[in-house]
């Protein structure tokens, strides 16, 4: 077997999917199905299975990711997690992928400008949990940054996360 991909290449566009899906190649490879509007992201497994990952982007089709570009730079939200064929999951972040699981060795997040640490805790309070992806969107951020900040805050304890069915959401230290 050959490496996992540990960045995605951005191959173009299409209007069908057997058209985008032809631009695939290597794992990795990414490409977005656009009528109107981003339907769906196409990645060449990045496991080197030789699947094709379909990613809907459109709501009004059910479960729908987040497609951020910054930079140049392709981040989804959520992960990416198959429940079949080679049960890959990961993520993409800023061109990175980054490896839940298995492949998690060799792993390399994206920087963060240091700056956002003081939106984050502008977002917060001391009374009320919030999810990372509300912070993230109420501050205009990548969600996986701000939940690495947010985690960063937690260790230092300026920042408490809540447990069981609030995992994942945090507040001010001292509620």
């Amino acid at each position: 077997m050959t490496s996992p991909a540990r960045k995605i290449r951005w191959r173009g566009t299409g209007e069908y999917r057997d058209e985008t899906e032809a631009l695939l190649e290597h794992p990795g490879d990414t490409a977005a199905v656009i009528r109107t509007r981003p339907r769906s992201l196409l990645i060449k497994c990045p496991d080197g299975c030789g699947d094709t990952l379909v990613v809907n982007l459109d709501p009004r089709a059910g479960k729908a990711w987040s497609l951020m570009v910054r930079d140049e730079r392709c981040t989804l939200y959520p992960s990416i997690w198959r429940e079949d064929g080679c049960r890959s999951h990961f993520i993409v972040w800023r061109d990175h992928i980054v490896w839940c699981g298995r492949f998690e060795y060799g792993n390399e997040e994206p920087s963060y400008d240091g700056r956002l640490e003081a939106k984050v805790i502008a977002a917060l309070d001391e009374a009320t949990y919030r999810s990372g992806s509300d912070i993230a969107i109420d501050i205009d951020e990548i969600p996986w940054d701000v939940l690495r900040v947010l985690r960063r805050l937690v260790r230092g304890e300026m920042v408490e996360e809540g447990d069981k069915d609030r995992r994942g959401h945090f507040r001010l230290a001292g509620g």
